[in-house]
């Protein structure tokens, strides 16, 4: 989860319907059933959310004092959460979607970048290659603008500033940082971070501890739950069905989707009765892809490539954001001059300028462009490009998958999913307490659940919410919203016995 399934036992008509449309139920063929179709769940860029209604949410799970929730997915400027490597696609899309246009134009942003995208350094580290591409092939004091002024576009701004180019900065939203987004919201004593929660990578940890931006050491200990309620200690056969799986597509001519490499594998239908908790393995296995794969690609089992999974990167030790990232995206911006609430339309190019038209109607011509907006943007034809891009660029747009995960933020009154919330004196244990809270057997609409206010004993909960129920959950108001993800809290409201 760094920067970034339902269950076994479903009828079989609701599976087969569910791995038609690419759902990761695709891992769950031995765990139908003849019984009735379980009734579905009731069916907007970040927004502010006032206090939820005081309805009382089902299944003992109390009102929460305050949220805030995020919709990457239908936000204009973004069309998604970051990239993924869908069927087909490799790092050498990347590295030709990084290629100079022309020796005028370059595109820049965390798809663009080979070794870790999806992540803020990734976006961090494609900004610094575009400004290293363009300073090699133009001269200082050169006028450049640069579309977009999220970490990737903001890097490249600062490095070029730097090295003597004259800089414009233009962005479409009414702040800067893109896919950054700090927020102060009532209810909540800390800022929120509605994109970006965690970070790896040393050296831009040490480059938010000079802006002041304070992290905190996150070792994901992950707790699972049944729908009564009953802890379910989590065995490894999920995580061995995808790598089995991987290696046969390996093995393959071609490329496959991962949900695709399951069942020709011929890892599903898993075989084995229930455990001690009554999970299957192949409930096992949806939890893998429900609290995992979806988390970490934003997309369905059938749109991931089987190889473009990669499990060791969810493992790599985090850090969680406490501070304020914004605050980060300021000092980068405060030498650039920026424009905000510009929106570029259409960018012409040939071996001598860019052109670039905003939807006021005003133009600006430049030497030359870096272009950073979301690879969702690029998919659209919001921003056109004359002519049109080569087609090794197109070829990566096209192919290259852009995922979405929502995050919303809880406050209770009371940390009633804790083991030790109604223990006065809870007794020394050397095990760590669980900061991840995730369901098995069950169809969730909350991929998992981070308990970021542990340390501090403040009640409140981070819920991440991906690929297709993160694009159901978007349209809804916040009270419908509200009343579809408590429902997942309610095992752990739950007192097992």
């Amino acid at each position: 989860m760094d920067s970034r399934a339902t269950p076994g036992g479903m009828a079989r008509r609701t599976f087969l319907a569910a791995s038609l449309s690419g759902l990761a139920a695709v891992a769950l063929a031995s765990c139908t059933s003849p019984e009735p179709s379980p009734t579905p769940r009731p069916t907007s860029t970040p927004s502010a959310t006032p206090t939820p209604t005081p309805t009382p949410p089902a299944g003992g799970v109390p009102t929460p004092t305050a949220m805030r929730r995020s919709r990457w997915g239908t936000d204009p400027f973004a069309r998604g959460s970051f990239s993924f490597d869908a069927v087909g696609a490799d790092r050498r899309l990347r590295e030709a979607l990084a290629q100079p246009v022309a020796d005028r134009l370059l595109i820049a942003g965390e798809a663009c970048d080979p070794e870790s995208p999806g992540t803020l350094h990734g976006a961090q580290a494609s900004g610094f290659h575009a400004a290293e591409e363009l300073i090699r092939l133009g001269e200082p004091g050169e006028r450049v603008a640069v579309v977009g002024a999220g970490i990737a576009g903001l890097t490249a701004a600062r490095a070029l500033l730097e090295a003597g180019f004259e800089v414009v900065v233009i962005e479409a939203r009414g702040r800067v940082g893109g896919r950054v987004d700090s927020v102060d919201a009532d209810g909540f004593d800390k800022p929120l971070q509605l994109g970006a929660m965690f970070v790896s990578d040393d050296a831009l940890r040490g480059a938010l501890a000079e802006a002041s931006v304070a992290t905190v050491p996150f070792r994901p200990v992950v707790e699972a739950r049944t729908p009564s309620g009953v802890p379910a200690p989590i065995p490894p056969t999920g995580a061995e069905a995808v790598a089995a799986a991987q290696a046969w597509a390996a093995a393959q001519q071609r490329d496959v989707s991962l949900a695709t490499a399951l069942v020709d594998s011929g890892v599903v239908p898993l075989v084995g009765g229930p455990d001690g908790a009554g999970v299957t393995p192949g409930e096992w296995l949806a939890h893998t892809i429900v609290s995992e794969v979806q988390p970490a690609t934003g997309a369905t089992t059938a749109q991931v490539s089987a190889l473009g999974y990669d499990a060791e990167r969810r493992q790599q030790p985090t850090r969680l954001i406490t501070g304020r990232l914004a605050d980060y995206v300021d000092s980068l911006a405060s030498t650039a001059d920026i424009a905000v609430s510009s929106v570029v339309t259409r960018i012409a190019y040939n071996d001598r300028r860019v052109s670039l038209r905003l939807d006021s109607g005003e133009s600006l011509t430049v030497d030359r462009a870096v272009v950073t907006v979301p690879l969702g943007v690029l998919k659209t034809d919001t921003l056109r490009f004359s002519p049109s891009l080569p087609l090794r660029h197109q070829r990566a747009i096209s192919m290259l998958g852009m995922g979405i995960v929502d995050l919303v933020w809880l406050r209770f009154e009371s940390a009633f999913w804790r083991a030790d919330a109604a223990t006065p004196d809870p007794p020394a244990t050397t095990a760590a307490a669980p900061n991840v809270l995730t369901l098995v057997a069950a169809d969730p609409a909350v991929s998992a659940w981070i308990d970021v206010g542990r340390g501090t004993d403040e009640a409140v909960l981070v819920g991440v919410i991906a690929a297709q129920q993160a694009t159901r959950l978007e349209p809804l108001d916040d009270e419908e919203f509200r009343e579809a993800i408590l429902a997942d809290l309610a095992p752990y409201a739950t007192t097992p016995g």
